[in-house]
């Protein structure tokens, strides 16, 4: 693989070239998963578009069974419009239930993630008593299903008074699950010449954790970030248990579907769906290629 520098616009662009000589039998399972791959892709294009489309139609055409097909007649792009109308939780409007969304997702994804990068960095360069049983505790949680813990969790809350509050979210600080093993997995991969070329140069804990540390593990703090927010932006069940005065679009569409079953407008519903994908689907668009491009780029210079 050659590496080649050029500059463009003031910017330093590194272009990788490679030349992959394959075998006819490795040719053929690179074309095959490639053919898989691209069917893969067209299932899931497929679905946002007939997702889109259905937007566009008359509720008694989607009820007369036109769910594939183009819009007959008109498309009423004003279905868009009677969103903001028709989902309505708590007296709470959809602008509303966006803008819970917005912070609730953020508190709900950055305090976790700064919590377990602090712990697990913790764990992996430092030595202390129950460092051990800190592990394991965070294996058993990732791999042992509690589904009965739901109601002691809600008493938890409910008791310290955590309830319709920001401050739930502190409940997140503990720092260990999936992002923690994956976290100590990285920090113990990070060579340590780092920090002690930092120390000799009378740099203290604080200052190689912050301005050593952190900056190399910054693509994947990007990763779980984006994932994390992707999955809290289609969480309907915090905001209904533990936040319900405090509605989110995904708990606002869930309650529509739930008290209008029967009649519900489903090309206004399907058009709520459009709308609340926007932010996630923008984020990752935004960010996919910086971050895992920067998933590849070493600390260590030969």
């Amino acid at each position: 693989m050659a590496c080649q520098k050029s500059f463009r616009g003031g910017g330093l662009l590194m272009k990788f070239h490679s030349k992959i000589k394959r075998t006819r039998g490795e040719a053929i399972v690179f074309g095959i998963m490639f053919a898989f791959l691209v069917i893969y892709t067209a299932t899931f294009l497929y679905a946002y578009a007939i997702t889109f489309i259905n937007t566009l139609k008359d509720p008694l055409e989607y009820a007369l069974g036109n769910t594939f097909g183009l819009p007959q007649g008109q498309w009423h792009w004003d279905n868009y419009i009677q969103v903001f109308d028709l989902l309505v939780v708590n007296g709470t409007g959809y602008v509303g239930m966006f803008f819970n969304s917005i912070w609730e997702t953020l508190l709900g994804t950055t305090i976790p993630i700064v919590a377990t990068v602090m712990s697990s960095y913790a764990y992996a360069r430092y030595k202390f008593i129950g460092r051990r049983a800190i592990y394991t505790v965070a294996i058993v949680l990732l791999t042992i299903s509690l589904p009965g813990s739901l109601p002691a969790t809600y008493k938890l809350y409910s008791d310290l008074g955590l309830m319709n509050s920001p401050l739930f979210y502190l409940g997140a600080t503990a720092g260990l699950g999936a992002n923690f093993i994956v976290m100590c997995g990285f920090w113990n991969s990070v060579s340590w010449e780092y920090g002690e070329a930092a120390f000799v140069d009378g740099a203290n804990d604080v200052t190689v954790f912050f301005k050593i540390m952190i900056p190399q593990a910054l693509p994947l703090i990007g990763i779980m970030f984006l994932l994390g927010f992707m999955g809290g932006w289609t969480d309907a069940n915090t905001s209904m248990l533990y936040l319900p005065e405090y509605p989110t679009v995904a708990y606002g569409l869930f309650e529509y579907e739930l008290s209008t079953k029967r009649n519900m407008n489903y090309p206004v519903y399907f058009a709520g769906l459009v709308l609340t994908a926007i932010p996630s689907i923008t984020l990752y668009a935004i960010f996919q290629d910086k971050i895992m491009t920067a998933m590849n780029i070493g600390g260590l210079k030969g």
